[in-house]
């Protein structure tokens, strides 16, 4: 089978059920596992201004969001000479891929005619289940009841207790998002309160202000599209950086790998234990990619 994946998680799941060698192309955000940055990319961003302030990149998008423009395009010309039996995208979030729809009149113009998949997961329970939806597709059913016991068996339910650490994870720097979709459920599952949306719920824009008004346990940096270094870079800008440092959570800021948070798939498992580990104290140690801020004096002594 030939497969082309336009979404980062379908692609981490693809490989994950054990067909990364039918992949035939991917996307520019298609970076994991590393195998998958030697395929083509037959969709990219029309505008490559990740390098800039996210609060640059923000006003970017709702622009071009507001004028209802597609943030990316595919190679129409590389669609035909591939001919893909299978296409993975979603139709959940027009900032983070292209839509269902724009994948359907590309193949249109290209003249092929892939099965299309469609992921729109807004809970774990969902993200779950488009494992199953990948697997299914991909005619190996078995390898994803598999993987999905795997991910299961790492995801005990938290110890009770009366008055869980209150936990902000944040998806955008500049103005700060507060992660929705799944988020509040792998926060919960690690043994927090999550402050934010609820499951299901899309994020929530906020100040740095009001956070610091809050009462925060803990604070996730993660993100959207960001590694932890680029994150790190964000914050060399002062102002930025002291906005941050006015949320003083208990347990410290941390800047965490936006996989483990944003992309809805196998290693959504991995941020429930980042999170219980950071809760704990813990040291989490690589290759989950997670750095201390130390902006308070818990953290700095961790």
């Amino acid at each position: 089978m030939r497969v082309v994946s336009v979404l980062p998680s379908a692609t981490e799941t693809v490989f994950a059920l054990g067909h990364g060698s039918e992949l035939v192309a991917r996307s520019a955000e298609c970076d994991y596992p590393p195998e998958a940055t030697r395929l083509p990319v037959v969709m990219r961003p029309k505008v490559s201004d990740a390098h800039r302030p996210s609060r640059e990149i923000d006003e970017r998008v709702r622009r071009a969001r507001g004028r209802g423009e597609s943030l990316y395009e595919l190679e129409v010309d590389l669609l035909r000479r591939l001919a893909p039996d299978l296409l993975l995208t979603q139709n959940l979030c027009g900032v983070c891929s292209v839509t269902e729809a724009e994948v359907v009149e590309a193949c249109s113009r290209a003249g092929v005619a892939p099965k299309v998949v469609s992921l729109t997961p807004r809970t774990l329970e969902e993200v779950w289940e488009s494992v199953r939806l990948v697997g299914r597709a991909l005619g190996d059913e078995q390898s994803a009841a598999r993987l999905l016991r795997t991910i299961h068996a790492t995801l005990p339910p938290p110890p009770p207790v009366s008055n869980p650490p209150r936990v902000v994870v944040a998806e955008w720097l500049d103005p700060p998002i507060l992660a929705g979709l799944w988020t509040a459920e792998i926060v919960t599952l690690a043994g927090g309160s999550s402050t934010g949306p609820p499951p299901g719920e899309p994020g929530v824009r906020t100040t740095w202000e009001e956070l610091a008004s809050e009462r925060t346990d803990l604070l996730v940096l993660s993100p959207c599209s960001f590694s932890v270094e680029r994150t790190l870079q964000e914050l060399s800008e002062a102002s930025l950086r002291a906005s941050v440092e006015t949320v003083r959570p208990r347990l410290g800021t941390f800047v965490a790998d936006e996989a483990y948070f944003s992309r809805p798939g196998p290693r959504l498992a991995e941020g429930v234990r980042l999170v219980r580990g950071l809760l704990r104290g813990e040291l989490v140690r690589p290759p989950m990619p997670v750095r201390a801020l130390r902006t308070t004096p818990e953290s700095a002594a961790a």
